[in-house]
């Protein structure tokens, strides 16, 4: 007796999931169909450890008490004391999972110790098989995570600066064509400053070439007469309207010349916008590719794991076919299931 309760207390130093390997080891053909109950019960122990989590081997006295009410001990105070003094088995005043499965499915220490555990190295080599694939699929999913947030957020800024760009380039159109209405009213303006400044020209050039014949002395009286009576009749028309006519064009000349040099810096502006903006979009885009290649390449990774899960899973049938250790077995299938549970869908098998 003194050796099963010694070689008992080594099996409740081991932690919860060895624990609960263990005795579904022993006890596989009686309580294979509390398999997942076992399983559950374990993890309830990790969620209660604070301390030790998934390294721990046994709880507390208050976490014992709040273990069974959860899983529907429900006793009184006192009552909860004797389930507890009849559970630890080893009198540590601390419940191991081992103690409360044997408890629970009112089995003993002695039968536990007897039955065959099944052959450990070739468990271990399962379990060593199993864990790289757990740590590779944890990592993996964690880059996918990583990548596919990083991209879903580039895509989005790359519509972003994709749209930014269609409106600088909407931008940079109205702009040259108002530039261009402004060009083509500054061009009718100086048509037609130019056009009052050839009348200027032409009426003093006929007042220059009249004063020259009325006084040109190789002309006979008559034509320098007439020539005389000519410019009499020149001077007497009013030239005011024709110079203000023109001061008011110069005017008007000057300030589209002022519009067509604002249009032309919006412009540049605009043109200047619109590079920036195709620049930027360009490197979104380039980004995005780059986030894209990165992200198809974790997803190789994750596909060329998924075929060491399936060759763990191959191997651990080999293992199943001795017969012996099928809760170390379950145990680690199980395992494999809840990794794959977070594979995104379209991986998993």
């Amino acid at each position: 007796m003194a050796d099963e309760l010694s070689k008992f207390k080594e099996v409740t130093k081991l932690t919860y999931a060895e624990q609960g390997k263990f005795f579904l080891n022993a006890f596989w053909k009686e309580y294979q169909g509390e398999a997942e109950n076992v399983w559950k019960y374990a993890f309830k122990f990790i969620e209660l450890d604070t301390q030790k989590k998934k390294g721990g081997c046994d709880l507390d006295e208050f976490n014992a008490h709040r273990f069974l009410e959860q899983v529907g001990e429900t006793k009184r105070v006192v009552e909860l004391r004797e389930t507890l003094r009849q559970i630890d088995l080893d009198f540590n005043k601390r419940m191991a999972l081992v103690e409360y499965l044997l408890f629970r499915y009112k089995q003993t220490i002695k039968e536990l110790i007897s039955r065959p555990q099944g052959n450990q190295d070739e468990i271990k080599k399962a379990e060593k098989k199993l864990e790289e694939v757990q740590t590779a699929l944890t990592n993996l999913l964690e880059q996918l995570q990583q990548q596919q947030t990083a991209l879903d957020a580039q895509k989005k800024a790359l519509d972003e600066q994709t749209r930014t760009a269609q409106q600088a380039q909407k931008a940079l159109d109205d702009q040259r064509k108002a530039e261009e209405a402004v060009k083509k009213a500054e061009a009718e303006q100086r048509a037609a400053v130019d056009e009052l400044t050839k009348q200027e020209e032409t009426y003093k050039k006929l007042i220059t070439d009249l004063e020259t014949k009325s006084k040109d002395s190789g002309a006979t009286v008559v034509q320098r007469n007439k020539a005389a009576a000519e410019l009499a009749q020149v001077k007497q028309e009013d030239p005011l309207p024709l110079r203000k006519a023109k001061i008011t064009q110069e005017a008007a000349l000057r300030k589209v010349e002022k519009e067509r040099k604002a249009a032309e810096a919006a412009t540049a502006k605009a043109e200047e916008a619109h590079n920036k903006a195709l620049e930027a979009q360009k490197e979104a885009e380039a980004k995005t590719a780059q986030l894209e290649e990165q992200t198809r390449k974790v997803e190789e990774a994750v596909k060329e794991t998924e075929m060491r899960v399936k060759e763990a899973q191959d191997y651990l049938e080999e293992v199943k076919k001795s017969g012996v250790a099928q809760g170390s077995i379950w145990w680690m299938e199980r395992e494999i299931k809840e990794a794959q549970k977070y594979l995104p869908k379209n991986k998993q098998k």
